[in-house]
């Protein structure tokens, strides 16, 4: 089949030109014929894509069509990574949600938006607040299930031992998953593409070999000891189950309860609390910041950082600070499911600061994510995958959506298969360094069904752990906390986008 300068076959570019001319943004000639027209078209398709996107029903369907064709989504992929093109986009999508009321530097346009959306009128700040539900709501149950699956190399296959870079004769080598408490070897190029904005960033890429999980880490700064607010909320939660399953390792989490002694809070479930943890879901004092600051009571403040450096090997990381709050039980207690007391509070309170790596945060994602598939004395110590299960659909409900818009802005929603998204954020102005900084920790796994061509007939297994930290100083925090915002989206579709095309492996 005779292929375009473009890579579409005549018909496709011949059916493409309809289709951007039926949704008008083509008015030349459906010729087959790739001129600046038909790049326009594309372009301004391109710039269109979003997950808040309203057409009707023929407009719809018109870009569902051309969303259906692989190479047309091959070719918008590269439309998208030119130049600064998604941080426009994304800035773009920002101020129209700023100028219709549904966002502010308060309730921000991707890092607030929630799992569940946002219903017109349900916030009295911003009554015309209105988001959707995200797209991966139905599928956060099957994460677990997902995760612990294996490609089996025949319907689905993964990168091998060694790949060679999109574009280049650059081969890349994936390693045995590092022994608990070593620290990989982390090249410090490939993300050049990165904002300076993006001043810390660790990313691990996984390749499935023989049903073990080799991986290739890279990083900007990825061991600067700094803030990463609200992302570290994870790690007194998995210090808990692991202390918990080596208790009683049969024992699922999910059975758990977290009781307090005094009698002033209601016992409540340790899988409720989790999730609150994650997608801010407030009433009766139990906040984010208070919850997270008591699971840190299961623990000393030097019990848990020495845990944290016997797992990523990083001598130089603080760990013993609060969350901005008291802890919600100050004196927490947790109870299996007979109500036998398991795990009981330390007298010792947390103050100091909570300063830790992108490798850090990316190392612990990928103990978590990848368990089943790395060596057993290489897991995460006495952590049990029924319990670990249980904090996967926690992390599901990050309120931060950036691998959601993501997906829409690359055009690669119909290509996308069992998909797992598993994140936290974090967010905040910093008094001491006059500065808004925005950190993002999360685990993207997916089977790549645009993988699949004449030369790669097969789907691919895509699976990466990520931590990122932008900061912004313009002296007006509104402005930051709404640019950053924009640059994080951007930056995790850059991402994935190279991660899709193999720029990046």
């Amino acid at each position: 089949m005779a292929m375009t300068e473009i890579g579409l076959s005549l018909d496709e570019l011949t059916k493409s030109q309809a289709y951007l001319q039926n949704l008008g943004l083509y008015d030349g000639e459906v010729d087959g014929i790739y001129g600046k027209l038909t790049e326009a078209a594309f372009v301004q398709f391109a710039n269109a894509l979003s997950i808040d996107t309203i057409l009707d029903a023929n407009s719809q369907a018109i870009t569902n069509s051309l969303l259906q064709m692989p190479a047309v989504v091959r070719h918008l992929l590269g439309v998208v990574g030119e130049g600064d093109r998604l941080f426009q986009k994304f800035t773009n999508s920002q101020r129209i949600f700023v100028n219709m009321g549904q966002a502010d530097s308060s309730h921000l346009g991707f890092l607030d938006r929630g799992v569940e959306g946002c219903v017109a009128g349900s916030m009295d700040s911003l009554p015309n607040r209105n988001f959707a539900p995200s797209p991966l709501l139905s599928h956060i149950s099957s994460y677990p299930d997902r995760l612990a699956s294996l490609p089996d190399g025949v319907n689905i296959v993964s990168y091998g031992e060694i790949a060679m870079l999109a574009g280049t004769q650059v081969r890349v080598r994936f390693r045995p998953y590092p022994a608990i408490g070593e620290i990989p070897n982390i090249e410090n190029i490939g993300l050049e593409f990165l904002d300076d904005s993006i001043q810390q960033a660790c990313i691990s890429i996984g390749s499935l070999v023989n049903g073990q999980m080799l991986s290739r880490w890279i990083g900007r700064n990825a061991l600067d000891n700094v803030q990463f607010w609200s992302s570290t909320k994870i790690l007194p939660l998995l210090y808990t189950i692991c202390k918990a399953n080596q208790v009683e390792p049969n024992q699922g989490i999910a059975n758990c309860a977290i009781v307090d002694p005094s009698g002033k809070q209601q016992t409540r479930s340790f899988s409720e609390l989790a999730q609150r943890i994650c997608n801010y879901v407030e009433s009766n004092g139990m906040t984010s910041n208070s919850l997270a600051a008591m699971f840190k009571q299961f623990a000393t403040p030097l019990e848990l950082q020495n845990w944290l450096i016997s797992l990523t090997g990083n001598q130089k990381l603080s760990f013993q600070g609060r969350y901005g709050e008291k802890p919600y039980i100050d004196q927490p207690v947790l109870l299996d499911i007979a109500g036998n007391s398991m795990i009981s509070f330390a007298k010792e309170s947390h103050r100091g600061d909570n300063l830790i790596s992108a490798y850090d945060l990316t190392r612990v994602m990928s103990l978590v994510a990848w368990h089943r598939h790395i060596p057993p004395s290489n897991r995460l110590p006495h952590a049990q995958w029924h319990s670990l299960s249980n904090l996967i659909n926690a992390m599901g409900q990050d309120t931060a959506r950036y691998v959601d818009t993501a997906i829409a802005a690359l055009g690669m929603q119909y290509f996308i298969g069992d998909p797992v998204v598993i994140s936290k954020m974090g967010f905040g102005y910093s008094d001491q360094r006059k500065q808004s900084e925005l950190t993002y920790t999360a685990c993207v796994q997916f089977v790549d069904r645009l993988a699949t061509s004449d030369d790669r007939p097969l789907p691919k297994l895509r699976s990466v752990n990520m931590t990122l930290r932008a900061v912004l100083d313009l002296k007006n925090p509104d402005r930051e906390a709404l640019e950053i915002d924009s640059r994080m989206a951007a930056t995790v579709a850059e991402i994935l986008r190279r991660i899709v095309t193999e720029e990046l492996i």
